[in-house]
């Protein structure tokens, strides 16, 4: 099988301990996981979470809020997650991610109820480009094979506006190409990850995609991410249209505009702080 984010090695399909492999590793150090990945565990351990104390199916992951209180360490970490809230029309669960008895990450997630309100839909616009094919961007094609940490390598890329060595607003599909998982499976099994997963995977690199900073003097990395969606996501691939915006302050604000192959989807946000790096 090909290697996973996540091996769990004690608990139960919602709390658990979990070992994260380099896959998650992310830009600023190796040591420590990229957003993505462990926010995509969280909805999925949250879904469920829901599932086994409604015994409904009909509820719908569309909304993540993660706060990082410190920085993920790639390793063993410890999951814990709490439903909140099981109501009728909308559920609430929060997942604590911790390492050595400290918190590192709590993300909260709220589903909602999947009923046919389509008679008020207006016609949807396509996506800004055309979704790759599924074989697209496997291994040294991909837009980003010059990114060489562990979780840059995990997920096929494809560029539709600027360039990976290029500042400024940029736009892109992405996808995994490696479960999340030992029991996941990729291209579009239904009992695999919930569609939400697959976007907070993704829309954690808006702020990298986007950059405005030069990555060899500055540090921009986000304390939070907030992902909305308007509608179940649909597919395999992400499409992620970012731009950043600095602050004279020490921070700055990344935004998302996501889309999968019908159209937009949702928007994503992340608030980051600016630090000038140490020179060599």
């Amino acid at each position: 099988m090909t290697d996973p984010y996540f091996h769990r090695t004690s608990g139960d399909d919602s709390s658990g301990r979990y070992v994260a492999g380099e896959l998650t590793a992310g830009p600023w150090s190796p040591a420590l996981q990229h957003g993505g990945p462990p926010n995509a565990l969280a909805v999925v351990l949250a879904d469920r979470a829901v599932r086994a104390a409604t015994g409904r199916a009909d509820l719908v992951a569309l909304r993540l809020a993660a706060d990082f209180s410190r920085p993920v360490p790639v390793g063993e970490c410890d999951v814990r997650t709490r439903v909140l809230r099981a109501g009728r029309s909308a559920a609430l669960a929060e997942v604590t991610v911790s390492t050595q008895g400290r918190d590192c990450l709590t993300t909260g997630v709220w589903f909602v109820r999947d009923v046919d309100t389509s008679a008020v839909v207006p016609p949807t616009s396509p996506p800004p480009a055309p979704a790759p094919a599924k074989t697209a961007g496997r291994g040294a094609d991909s837009d980003f094979a010059q990114w060489r940490f562990g979780y840059a390598r995990s997920l096929a890329w494809r560029y539709t506006a600027g360039r990976p060595d290029e500042l400024g607003p940029a736009a892109a599909w992405a996808r995994p190409l490696h479960p999340l998982l030992e029991d996941d499976v990729l291209d579009g099994d239904p009992a695999g990850l919930p569609g939400l997963a697959k976007v907070v995977l993704v829309a954690d690199s808006a702020s990298g995609i986007s950059a405005e900073l030069d990555w060899h003097e500055w540090s921009f990395v986000n304390v939070d991410l907030d992902v909305h969606l308007s509608r179940p996501f649909d597919g395999e691939w992400v499409h992620m249209d970012a731009v950043s915006t600095l602050g004279a302050h020490g921070s700055a604000l990344a935004r998302s505009t996501l889309s999968d192959h019908l159209g937009v989807v949702g928007a994503g946000a992340q608030t980051l702080v600016l630090s000038p790096l140490a020179a060599s």
